[in-house]
């Protein structure tokens, strides 16, 4: 029951133009899988677009590293998220993590 209203508070805050920001107050847990989270976003009416600004361009703007982060373009801080499939087509893709590359190195998997 709760979770169907937090979905609905969810669309509401998205509908009337929130900012959604993707993220979680613990840090990094490989005992979790975001792949639920995703599919919630995405039953509250948020399309792939919107959840791909949720883990970009809306942390970058809100935290103001918009200038160097949250964007693949020239000059930026080249940070980037290899996945295992298309988000586009299956949200709980963007919980299918293949690599990581922050300032340009492969930080994930660790080799």
């Amino acid at each position: 029951m709760w979770i169907k209203q937090a979905v609905q508070e969810l669309k509401t805050y998205s509908d009337a133009g929130g900012q959604v920001l993707f993220g979680t107050d613990v840090g990094y847990i490989d005992q979790s899988d975001t792949a639920e989270e995703f599919q919630l976003m995405s039953r509250a009416g948020m399309s792939f677009q919107q959840i791909l600004a949720s883990l970009t361009t809306n942390p970058a703007t809100r935290f103001g590293y918009s200038s160097h982060s949250g964007r693949i373009a020239e000059s930026m801080d080249a940070d980037l998220v290899v996945l295992d499939g298309d988000p586009a087509k299956d949200v709980t893709a963007f919980s299918k993590v293949h690599q990581v590359i922050r300032g340009g190195k492969l930080t994930y998997p660790v080799r």
